[in-house]
């Protein structure tokens, strides 16, 4: 009897550290904890110009009449490695206080698996062909890209920033979280400037 409660007290020992080691690893790995949260105020004031001086390439300036609160936006790239650039858009609003209260609304229209990509729909069509990634025809082979199919959306997610939201690419949430991380990292003063 002995050897059993020993084995038994063995197992629960050995599994009590497995899962304490499982929710350490877990937590450490927590991308909320480690990036920027998605909606965050830095306390400062940001424009087109402090994207620019981080490598942001800026593509196209969007006319803002019919975007609620802003005072204007952009379509660009930008990427840590200069090969592998991604798109984003961008817009800037007075403060960060109407950048959420004011621009949410219209950054959830444009992004995500149920992005609104017609025109006709959109409360603020200006962009939209650039909002739109088009997903070709396999069956086809790899020229065709099925004219129906360019109403994919190119932004998954966003962060609101400061008084910016950053629209990202990346074909699914967790990726454009990712890529909206790489390119806030950036905006984040370093140890050294503190």
């Amino acid at each position: 009897m002995r050897r059993r409660s020993s084995f038994s007290l063995s197992v629960m020992v050995v599994a009590a550290f497995v899962l304490g080691a499982a929710v350490v690893s877990c937590g450490s790995d927590d991308s909320a904890a480690s990036g920027i949260p998605r909606i965050y105020d830095p306390g400062k004031t940001l424009a087109i110009e402090d994207l620019q001086a981080i490598g942001f390439k800026k593509s196209k300036t969007y006319d803002v009449e019919g975007l609620t609160g802003a005072d204007s936006a952009y379509y660009g790239f930008w990427a840590i490695d200069t090969y592998d650039r991604r798109d984003y858009e961008v817009r800037f609003f007075p403060s960060h206080s109407d950048a959420v209260e004011l621009g949410t609304a219209q950054a959830d229209e444009r992004s995500g698996e149920d992005a609104i990509l017609d025109e006709d729909e959109m409360s603020w069509p200006v962009g939209v062909k650039d909002a739109r990634q088009c997903k070709g025809d396999v069956a086809s082979g790899p020229v065709s890209h099925g004219i129906g199919s360019c109403k994919s959306p190119k932004y998954w997610d966003y962060s609101i920033y400061a008084n910016m939201i950053l629209l990202c690419s990346g074909g699914d949430v967790e990726t454009a979280r990712e890529l909206c991380n790489d390119l806030l990292a950036m905006l984040e003063p370093q140890p050294d400037e503190a």
